[in-house]
């Protein structure tokens, strides 16, 4: 009956019915252009796991990424013990050397002694004065 009423109004107010023939190319061409729901849905979940496997991908990149942070951390660690490492080696080395060096320097002084007492003989000790 509302409609009935409404219909009567717009007669008598001057209103003439339109032709829905532009209403239904518009509707047609908005149908043609949309996609169905359950594809529409299908997508967006399609969407929303691409999305929560980037971001795992992501947080899994971060892991690395830390874990590689702390692996160049501790190689350049390890890398300033070997240089350390080194550099006590090789001043251990050098007093080595040296040692070596005065070991030969006494032995050649005790050569030189033994041949000095074989030649004059061991010295006199006096007995001590009572």
């Amino acid at each position: 009956m509302p409609l009935l009423a409404l219909a009567c109004l717009a007669v008598f107010a001057g209103c003439k019915p339109e032709d829905p023939a532009p209403f239904e190319a518009e509707r047609a061409q908005l149908l043609a252009s949309t996609v169905p729901r359950d594809e529409y849905w299908k997508e967006v979940e399609h969407k929303g796991s691409a999305l929560k496997d980037q971001r795992a991908a992501e947080q899994r990149s971060a892991r690395a990424n830390a874990e590689r942070a702390q692996l160049t951390t501790s190689i350049d660690q390890l890398r300033t013990q070997v240089e350390d490492a080194k550099r006590t080696n090789q001043s251990v080395v050098e007093h080595i050397q040296s040692l070596s060096q005065q070991e030969e320097k006494l032995r050649e002084r005790q050569r030189l002694l033994e041949s000095f007492l074989a030649r004059t003989g061991p010295p006199d000790v006096a007995a001590p004065a009572k």
